[in-house]
């Protein structure tokens, strides 16, 4: 009598949104899996089903070990919190993006940041409304709670109220961004020169303080070029009011990745200007591409960037524009930190993320199976 295959379930509602970095940790978690899935004598009884609702996907991932499976009749949060716990009846599920049906016991979860509790006023109220009901609720039910870095296992404790081993801290990797063939005509399109311009990649949200560094520019009074890369997202976070712009900053909204990496190889340096970040991926994907890195000195940056950064206090509008105008003036230092950012960043791994993660939900479904 042949033993039957155990599932486990992903939610991939993920798929139906744009790629952030929530999502970009899912979709590399996740081609990870399926390279692992290839030892079929070692996971022989083990089949993982990506479930996602009945919509458009942002991103199409070729799996050849993980079956993508359209399910449900309701579409986003309400597909989320009806379709998904019902269809799964009671099987491990694996939520890699935020939020899960808040009221099923048997999943693990991966909650990036405590943000919504942390700095309320970047979002929307209906948003930051929902997302602190699910995540309580998830806190208190899921069998495993997953997150990006020490500075959001304390956070998220303190915030949720519950010991901090209830939460597995799981570092997020950045050399994804090795694979991805630069796009040059950026550069073309917005008249860039090499190592003429400094970038900033952040949304619109207010703890992203997109408003400091225009301010910070403004003081500057330098012709040096600045490009800003970051949606808006405005059903999602409430938007700064950064007024006029100064002449030397270029704003370009979206990009696809094939040009973000353009930028970050042609560009003098990155300017990360964060006040709240769970992890922060930008810097250490600008280090993987060669790019210098000026850095917000709060929440988990200093956890995740270390010593390969040269950092700024995020509200001292005067201290950004004077570390800025020390780093355009000094060769010497923009060196050192290309060779310092490149060594760090080769620690952080999508392939040891993953072999974690994936540790974690094997050990949960072999105790499930146990209990049954």
């Amino acid at each position: 009598m042949g033993i039957h295959p155990k599932n486990i379930y992903i939610n991939g509602r993920f798929l139906t949104q744009p790629i952030t970095g929530v999502q970009r940790y899912s979709l590399e978690l996740l081609r990870y899996f399926n390279i692992f899935m290839e030892e079929k004598s070692y996971f022989e009884n083990v089949k993982l089903i990506c479930l996602a609702p009945h919509e458009d996907f942002v991103a199409n991932p070729q799996w050849k070990n993980i079956e993508i499976r359209k399910i449900g009749f309701w579409k986003k949060n309400a597909w989320e919190q009806l379709d998904l716990p019902l269809y799964i009846k009671g099987q491990l599920l694996f939520s890699p993006a935020n939020t899960g049906p808040f009221y099923y016991a048997n999943q693990v979860v991966t909650i990036h940041d405590a943000s919504v509790f942390a700095v309320p006023f970047a979002y929307s109220f209906a948003f930051r409304t929902k997302h602190r009901f699910i995540i309580r609720q998830l806190a208190q039910r899921s069998t495993r709670i997953l997150t990006d870095s020490i500075f959001s296992q304390h956070e998220l404790a303190r915030y949720l109220g519950t010991r901090l081993e209830r939460f597995s801290v799981i570092p997020l990797g950045s050399d994804h961004i090795c694979a991805i063939e630069p796009d040059q005509g950026i550069l073309q399109r917005y008249r860039l020169e090499l190592k003429k311009y400094l970038l900033i990649v952040a949304s619109r949200s207010p703890h992203k303080n997109f408003e400091g560094i225009v301010k910070a520019v403004k003081l500057l009074g330098t012709d040096f070029k600045i490009v800003a890369v970051g949606g808006s997202f405005s059903k999602i976070f409430k938007q700064t009011k950064s007024g006029l712009l100064p002449p030397n900053m270029i704003v370009c909204d979206y990009v696809t990745d094939q040009e973000l990496k353009a930028l970050y190889q042609n560009a003098l340096g990155l300017i990360y200007p964060s006040i709240y970040e769970g992890f922060g991926l930008p810097p250490l994907e600008a280090m993987q591409c060669g790019c210098p890195v000026l850095c917000s000195q709060a929440a988990s940056l200093p956890e995740v960037v270390g010593a390969a950064a040269v950092y700024f206090d995020p509200f001292d509008i005067e201290n950004i524009a004077g570390v800025i105008n020390s780093f355009l003036s000094n060769p010497m230092l923009q060196n050192q930190l290309r060779e310092k950012g490149l060594a760090h960043s080769a620690g952080f791994k999508w392939l040891t993320t993953a072999q974690k993660t994936f540790e974690y939900l094997l050990n949960d479904l072999t105790k499930e199976m146990i209990t049954n």
